[in-house]
């Protein structure tokens, strides 16, 4: 129920291929039904469901039967079962830290299964099994993992955990699932959190890693120091693993990133499109810098999509700082995701105290904006996580 979703679509591929028989429902492909519960043995779940149709029959009616589900507790139960589970957490590069662990266990011959909520799915024959572990709803709760990979942990979700020591505390509950002689890598970032404090009495091994310790010898395709630490969570991994460092270089410095973290969508008239995910003040900064970094000297419009109305009231007094190394940004219409509109907060407050931005609400409005005001050179940096790739590649055609 609601197949369509990114991680959703993954975790069907992988179950298909598991040899589960899987049949779908999303809102965009002709919605839900009772009548899809018909010889079903699980209903299988978005979480975005729960949240948004949590009274729609059919899941009423799968929920009376004990069959329904969300597909993080479908994959922890079934498809992590017997397999030696990696998992990825964080609040920023989850995505793209998975994905580089993806191609480093295959790139040594370990042939594993990989579920990225990003990118997709790979399915493998070994007992290798990398997710990427959401904290939403307390996703990740259902896995029991071998290996955590924890990049960071920064407030988000307001809507879910209302502050930031209830977030802390989920993640805890995750760490305390690692397996008896488990690993946790993190990075010392973590270390700010209340976190590590608590006594996980040599239940598991830990291992830091600092950006610091970044290999001299190492060159990145992707830019942006926020990679290079993605990078060193992977270094940790391969030494655990006992990889050779080799084949970790070659992985990392092949590794192009993944669609819509920070993805060229191409130049035309000589004027750059990227598109990024990022919904968060840390992302948003760290992109820009990354920009800045492989184009110095250039002009970067920031267009921003600002996604869920509670995530922007929490973190409105982070906003002008992570924006500050733009050269100009525009900000549109919030994109309500899960939520419903409160009618007293809209992209205006945002662009109100960001210095050097302006608040055009409309898609079609920011195009008309772009198309008179760029000029060869210039960088555009459309970021969000609703509608925002839309924009992007409309942006990119209309140049």
């Amino acid at each position: 129920m609601g197949i369509a979703g990114s991680g959703m679509s993954a975790v069907a591929e992988i179950a298909k291929a598991y040899g589960f028989e899987i049949s779908g429902c999303d809102l965009k492909t002709g919605g839900h039904d009772v009548k899809h519960l018909e010889n079903i043995d699980i209903l299988c779940v978005t979480p975005a469901v729960y949240f948004q149709s949590a009274q729609h029959p059919e899941l009423v009616e799968a929920q009376k039967m004990g069959i329904a589900m969300t597909w993080q507790e479908f994959m922890g139960k079934y498809l992590h079962k017997d397999k030696f589970v990696i998992c990825v957490a964080g609040t920023h590069g989850k995505s793209t830290t998975t994905a580089m662990a993806g191609q480093l266990l295959q790139a040594a011959g370990l042939d594993p299964t990989v579920e990225v909520g990003a990118d997709g799915s790979r399915f493998g024959k070994s007992k290798y099994f990398i997710s990427e572990a959401d904290e939403f709803y307390g996703n990740f709760l259902h896995f029991h993992p071998d290996i955590v990979i924890l990049n960071n942990i920064e407030f988000d979700h307001p809507e879910y955990f209302h502050n930031f020591d209830n977030l802390v505390d989920t993640y805890r509950k995750f760490l305390s699932n690692i397996k008896p002689g488990g690993v946790l890598i993190y990075n010392e970032v973590v270390k700010q959190t209340s976190i590590l404090k608590s006594q996980f009495p040599n239940k598991f091994q830990k291992i830091e890693y600092s950006i610091n310790e970044f290999p001299k010898n190492l060159t990145l395709k992707i830019p942006g120091e926020h990679n290079k630490s993605n990078a060193m969570g992977i270094i940790k991994l391969a030494e655990v693993l006992k990889i050779n460092f080799s084949v970790v270089k070659k992985v990392l410095e092949d590794f192009s990133g993944i669609g819509r973290r920070l993805e060229e969508l191409g130049t035309k008239n000589k004027i750059t499109v990227i598109d990024d995910y990022a919904n968060h003040p840390t992302a948003f900064a760290a992109n820009i810098l990354a920009v800045k970094e492989k184009y110095p000297n250039r002009r970067i419009w920031c267009v921003i999509e600002p996604h869920t109305f509670s995530r922007l009231r929490a973190v409105l007094s982070d906003l002008p700082a992570s924006l500050k190394n733009a050269d100009a940004v525009i900000v549109t219409k919030v994109f309500a995701g899960r939520e419903t509109d409160p009618g007293d907060f809209s992209g205006a407050n945002i662009a109100k105290i960001i210095p050097h931005s302006r608040y055009i609400p409309e898609f079609s409005d920011v195009i008309i904006t772009l198309v008179s005001e760029t000029k060869p050179g210039d960088i555009v940096l459309v970021m969000g996580s609703g509608d925002s790739s839309k924009l992007a590649h409309l942006i990119l055609e209309s140049l």
